[in-house]
């Protein structure tokens, strides 16, 4: 088979693949990744934020850790995890609803049950590569 034929064979299935291929597969969100930032009490929170497949971009999974509380927060003042959904609201802000729970499980949940969901805003900034909530949490992309 000549080297041309086989060229374009692999471009007609390059552009099948594109035209078949979800538009989350394509999707390349600034959100999506891990994310670490420094808490207000010096503890370190992590965030991972992932697309949820066929919502085109729009649907995020998020899920956290925060390394120590504070005895406010859980009596422990030990570790929490976090589980959200994100809706992106425009290239640069996901209207995120939220809640935490203290760990070992049991020891209590952020917010208080009864408030519902936490809502916040994370913002993304181009500029330094970064998303920020509404504690003034400063979020930087883990490689």
């Amino acid at each position: 088979m000549k080297r041309s034929t086989l060229l374009a064979i692999a471009l007609g299935a390059i552009l099948l693949l594109v035209a078949v291929l979800p538009a989350s597969a394509r999707s390349r969100s600034p959100f999506r990744g891990t994310w670490r930032g420094t808490d207000s009490d010096e503890s370190t929170i992590t965030l991972k934020i992932v697309e949820e497949s066929r919502s085109g971009g729009q649907v995020f999974d998020i899920r956290g850790r925060d390394d120590k509380t504070g005895t406010n927060w859980c009596s422990s003042g030990g570790d929490a995890q976090m589980s959200a959904v994100g809706v992106l609201l425009d290239d640069g802000s996901l209207a995120v609803s939220l809640i935490w729970w203290c760990l070992p499980p049991g020891q209590g949940l952020y917010p208080i049950p009864g408030d519902g969901l936490d809502p916040d805003v994370y913002t993304y900034d181009p500029s330094t590569d970064t998303i920020t909530d509404k504690w003034a949490v400063v979020y930087n992309r883990e490689p």
